[in-house]
């Protein structure tokens, strides 16, 4: 709790500043330009949906949500949010979907091609995940895609750390399951997703060379201007996040994370 805290207080300080930035640039007359930022949760269940849906109502009252990951520029003074789902639990298309349809808000989700139709089996952000959780199946997906406002996007085929396996299963990983996904659906899958936000040079180089052209990691970022290929941070949010803490994180007051953890590996 006390951490907590601590990153609440520091992010209230960057939203201040933040604030201070823009009403100066309008007092001088400067264009201010285009923000947004992506968050990412991976589970909403029957006792969380209806906090979800709380955290909904915010954010379309806090920005605009991006359809899609697509080059695109950002209207200048207007602030943007794109929403994520890792892992394709059948839990998503249950509690979160239904959610963001009542809104009329699109979604990405990212899928690890190798556990559809079954039982998740690696280590997840809050520790083991010893039951698992079922992830949908490959018809399940086909029909939630014609459905609902759905981008696809690889999640890798079996959810390892690519960072801690050979470079040929990594490659693995990155390209057979943006195939299979292209197979299944019948589009360009031209997005992945590394599990538990962890690469390196040699995991974007995979995926640049399988043909992706958006990386989306596990740092938290904003965007300013325009939404380009390349590498995308995202903030983690949940369900359990205060409503302050759930504004700021869309706001991107809690992008002084990333900078954070650069210096902790400088220091180690």
């Amino acid at each position: 709790m006390p951490f907590r805290l601590l990153k609440l207080t520091i992010s209230v300080a960057v939203f201040l500043c933040d604030n201070l930035v823009r009403r100066w640039n309008r007092i001088l007359g400067r264009l201010v330009p285009g923000t947004c930022v992506f968050i990412t949760y991976h589970t909403i269940n029957e006792f969380t949906r209806e906090r979800f849906s709380r955290q909904m109502a915010i954010l379309t009252r806090l920005a605009r949500v991006v359809p899609s990951l697509t080059n695109q520029t950002l209207e200048p003074g207007c602030h943007y949010a794109g929403v994520t789902f890792d892992d394709a639990f059948r839990s998503f298309a249950l509690n979160a979907l239904p959610v963001l349809a009542g809104f009329e808000l699109p979604v990405i989700l990212f899928v690890p091609t190798g556990y559809l139709g079954k039982k998740s089996a690696w280590f997840d952000y809050g520790g083991p995940n010893h039951v698992g959780e079922q992830v949908v199946s490959a018809h399940e997906l086909k029909q939630l895609t014609t459905q609902y406002q759905i981008e696809i996007g690889s999640h890798s085929v079996n959810h390892p750390n690519l960072v801690e396996i050979s470079k040929e299963e990594a490659r693995a990983e990155i390209r057979d399951s943006r195939e299979s996904l292209e197979m299944l659906l019948g589009r360009k899958i031209n997005s992945i997703s590394f599990p538990y936000g962890s690469y390196g040079a040699r995991e974007l180089k995979l995926a640049r060379e399988t043909g992706y052209d958006f990386y989306l990691g596990g740092l938290p970022q904003m965007l300013v201007g325009s939404v380009q290929p390349g590498v995308i941070g995202r903030i983690s949010v949940d369900p359990s996040d205060w409503d302050v803490e759930f504004e700021l994180k869309v706001l991107g007051a809690y992008r002084w994370l990333a900078r954070a953890s650069v210096w902790k590996r400088k220091l180690i």
